[in-house]
């Protein structure tokens, strides 16, 4: 297995920060922290997201944890995925609907 490689995913890294040291799942945290990058704009749609081995072990977190984040966000249609040639943001999450006032 090839190295991650740090030009290309210290963006990642520094959006993610240490997952494993957070509250709650591992998975849904990743899932949330990719989520809210999206929305802001610092991953943008069209990125190439890291394979899943490679961002396992640069979060020093299970590769079956990097692959439950995924399929959640597919799920969401917010990734696509062709295998064998990697793993993109698809769209931005809508936004949620404003409260209306009474």
């Amino acid at each position: 297995m090839r190295s991650p490689d740090p030009t290309r995913e210290e963006w990642l890294k520094a959006l993610i920060g240490d997952v494993r040291r957070s509250s709650g799942v591992g998975y849904r945290d990743l899932a949330s922290a990719l989520r809210a990058a999206i929305v802001s704009g610092d991953v943008s749609v069209g990125a190439k997201l890291p394979p899943e081995r490679e961002l396992a072990v640069l979060l020093s977190m299970s590769r079956t944890s990097v692959v439950a984040a995924y399929n959640l966000l597919r799920s969401e249609a917010l990734l696509v995925t062709r295998q064998g040639a990697g793993t993109w943001v698809a769209r931005r999450p809508a936004s949620e609907p404003l409260p209306r006032s009474s």
